[in-house]
């Protein structure tokens, strides 16, 4: 089922056009990488997905028309994290920014100590529960931010390079640790990057330039596309870059995206 559906969508910001006849499906329990320049056009996207700024009947998310009819209804099945981390924040500790929208929700007391606890492990921040947001590191925040959506649960997380901040290490483990909240709780992801690495992580990729959709497919054919995706100024991930030398010198059969699998076709 589609759980996202953009059609024919033209966006203006005062005379310049943003975004040219969009047409997009996101499937439900979809993992959808959106990539491109910078000015490409996927923040605008991601604000209209949640009507920042203008309604649109041409999206629909979960059945609903965005629209200030729907807005809430939309909201409230959909985590979201800005490019701008800064104003992320409502409560003043990481602690009661988790907090806040399960309290007016109604959810009890025991509940949220709980679903606090365990997201605040999962994502290792244990340590700054306590802490003001505004005092923490970008990277920190950046994990914070995405503790506060998954207390939620929502059926949709989009990300607007949320994960930029993070160092390589950390960067790793957080998609590692979404992939498998993906994969157990059945959930879509929206991941919209200029971090080409960070596509490995999931299924499908749709690329963006000059407001344009310019390529969609699976990730691994998508990121095959290496001239194309560098013509438009986006980097390879590194995986794929050495794969591709070193299929040229016949070193191995095909390219490659897993580490470990690159070790044992190299010393097979």
């Amino acid at each position: 089922m589609d759980i996202i559906k953009i059609s024919n969508l033209n966006f203006y910001y005062g005379d310049k056009k943003i975004l040219h006849d969009i047409n997009l499906k996101i499937k439900e329990n979809e993992w959808v990488s959106v990539i491109g320049p910078n000015g490409s056009g996927k923040s605008t996207l991601v604000r209209l997905l949640v009507g920042l700024n203008e309604y649109n009947d041409a999206i629909i998310v979960d059945n609903l028309v965005v629209s200030k009819e729907n807005i809430q209804l939309i909201r409230a099945k959909t985590g979201v994290i800005f490019d701008n981390i800064n104003n992320q924040f409502i409560g003043s500790t990481v602690r009661d920014d988790m907090a806040f929208t399960l309290q007016n929700l109604n959810f009890s007391s025991s509940y949220i100590t709980d679903k606090i606890n365990e997201i605040s492990k999962l994502l290792e921040i244990e340590n700054i529960l306590d802490c003001e947001p505004h005092k923490l590191s970008g990277g920190q925040k950046q994990k914070c931010a995405l503790a506060s959506i998954l207390v939620l649960e929502p059926r949709i997380i989009i990300l607007d390079e949320a994960l930029s901040m993070l160092d390589d290490k950390d960067k790793a483990y957080i998609l590692k640790t979404l992939r498998k909240i993906y994969m157990e709780k059945k959930i879509t992801i929206i991941n919209v990057t200029n971090d080409l690495e960070e596509t490995l992580y999931g299924d499908r990729i749709v690329v963006l330039d000059n407001g344009n959709k310019v390529m969609d497919g699976k990730t691994r054919n998508i990121l095959l596309n290496d001239k194309e995706l560098l013509k438009i100024g986006l980097e390879l991930p590194f995986m794929i870059d050495l794969s591709i030398k070193l299929k040229f010198y016949n070193l191995i059969d095909d390219i490659i995206i897993n580490m470990d699998d690159m070790i044992d076709a190299i010393w097979k």
